[in-house]
This record gives C-alpha cells, sequence and structure tokens, in this order.
C-alpha cells in the first residue's frame, strides 16, 4: 500500500524547476511488516518508522520541522507518546538542528549508534569532508528550493551538525546501538553502521521488505545518485558494498523523493565531478 500525504508543506518551486527528480513528497510506504512515513523537512526528509506500538523518528533538520513532524504523527493515528526513540542518520546540522527539541516536545530519547555515541558523549565535533567537497555541495542548496533557517535554528541549532557544534542533547541518550543491531519494538529492522558520507552514519533497513532509510549515502536530486560528499573514500566503497549485498526494493533517501523498484541500487549513479 502507498499513500500520498498532505501536511501542509507546499513544494519548494525552485526545487520543482531545478532538481530533475523533483521535491520529495509526503509518502506512507507499507510492505511486508515495514511501514515507513516519508515527511519533507526544511532542509533534509525526516522518517518514521510505523510499528503497531511504537514510533521511531530519523532525522529532524530544523526546528521547523517539529509541527509538521507532530503533525504526521496525527495523521497516523498515534500519538507523541508512542514515539520510542528519535535518531539522526548522522551528525550534519541539515539532519539535526530541530532533533533535540522533538525528542524533548514529544518525551523520548535520542538514539545513536557507536559511533555518533562515542562522539557526543566525548564531546569532540565530528570529522567532516574536505573543503573541495563541501564547496561542490553548495549547488545543491537551490535543488532544495533555498531553505533560510528560521530564528530557532540560529538561535538552539548551531551547537549541532557543525564542524564547531559539541552536540549537547538535553534530551537523554539511550546506550549506542551496534552495527548489525535489531531494533527492539519494530520487527524486521536492523541497524548498520555505513560511514563515508559521515564517519558516523548508519543505514536502518528491513530485510524482508526491502526498505533501506540511507540518510545522506544516497540522494535524489538527478534521479538516485550515490553522494559525492564524503568523508572518507574507503568507507564509503565499503559500505556501497553493504548495500548492495542487502536486499533492497526501497530507498528512502536524505533529500528528494523515494526511490523504489527492482534493481533499484544497480541503478543508482556515480556522479561526474563538474555535477554537485
Amino acid at each position: 500500500m502507498k499513500d500520498v500525504i498532505r501536511l501542509g508543506v507546499p513544494k519548494p518551486r525552485l526545487a520543482q524547476w531545478l532538481a530533475p527528480a523533483g521535491a520529495p513528497e509526503g509518502r506512507r510506504v507499507t510492505r511486508d511488516g515495514a511501514d515507513v512515513l516519508a515527511v519533507p523537512g526544511r532542509y533534509s526528509v525526516t522518517y518514521i518508522l510505523v510499528a503497531p506500538d511504537s514510533l521511531g523518528i530519523v532525522d529532524a533538520g530544523s526546528h521547523a520541522d517539529v509541527p509538521r513532524i507532530l503533525e504526521a504523527i496525527a495523521w497516523l493515528g498515534r500519538s507523541p507518546g508512542d514515539v520510542r526513540w528519535v535518531m539522526p542518520s548522522h551528525l550534519h546540522f541539515d539532519h539535526l538542528m530541530g532533533l533535540d527539541a522533538l525528542a524533548r516536545r514529544v518525551g523520548a530519547p535520542i538514539a545513536l549508534g557507536a559511533i555518533a555515541h562515542a562522539t557526543v558523549t566525548e564531546g569532540r565535533s565530528p570529522r567532516f569532508p574536505a573543503w573541495p567537497y563541501l564547496l561542490r555541495a553548495v549547488p545543491t542548496w537551490p535543488l532544495q528550493g533555498l531553505p533560510f533557517p528560521p530564528w530557532e535554528d540560529w538561535r538552539e541549532g548551531l551547537d549541532f551538525g557543525f564542524p564547531w557544534g559539541r552536540n549537547r542533547f538535553r534530551a537523554p541518550v539511550l546506550p549506542p546501538l551496534a552495527h548489525g543491531s535489531a531494533l527492539a519494538g519494530f520487527p524486521g529492522w536492523r541497524l548498520w553502521d555505513g560511514p563515508g558520507h559521515a564517519d558516523d552514519a548508519i543505514l536502518l533497513h528491513h530485510a524482508e521488505a526491502g526498505f533501506l532509510v540511507c540518510g545522506d549515502t544516497i540522494r535524489n536530486f538527478f534521479g538516485g545518485e550515490w553522494n559525492p560528499l564524503v568523508c572518507d573514500r574507503n568507507d564509503e566503497r565499503r559500505t556501497r558494498a553493504l548495500i548492495r549485498s542487502l536486499h533492497v526494493t526501497v530507498i528512502f533517501p536524505g533529500h528528494g523523493p523515494i526511490l523504489e523498484g527492482p534493481g533499484v541500487v544497480a541503478r543508482l549513479r556515480r556522479l561526474p565531478p563538474w555535477m554537485p
């Protein structure tokens, strides 16, 4: 079953015009025991994992995303109290600035992979891609509609997901989730470490349904592509090999519309250096 939902958030016209894949849609996809709701955010897409007794939320890039995520929870017929955890796919600002505020708003803890957990609890700033890669990413901002940070992001979000950020969460933080861990309360889902774009990046995979929630390891600005913005090229190669070894028929990327169909991983492009 697939539902397209409307959450009162217009698609950025600039993104519709400039991104060949178009702007992301609010959309629910269910199959073989897996159920995921995509909620377009200000900078990235939030994904809600739906289980019989629990909800899990992946990414909240802006404080402005919190009301629309709450609206999406209500659209599901659920309550904020059903949220079992809130989790960043990786510690970059466009997936993270609203995460702590969301976790405190719904009264849920923050779940982290092992590398992100060590980074946060030890107070270290995460490693970021080198400047030539970051400059290559600048043209992707208009592909997203040139979203401008609201005041709350300037006031409270700048400590999260930037090279200078210490990622001081005020919401409680759960013990780290190890590579290959089953997600308690979410039958069929596992967490895998997926470094490359970021050292702490994680992947959430449902083997039977073939669902992959992948953060920024994969994007969809140009029809589905491996993200050229990488922190470690060797790690990225290993993560691509891991993804190719998994059963994947639906990809939930950090940016852009959902990708799906047989051979969806094989269809992903490697972009030439002149493309953002």
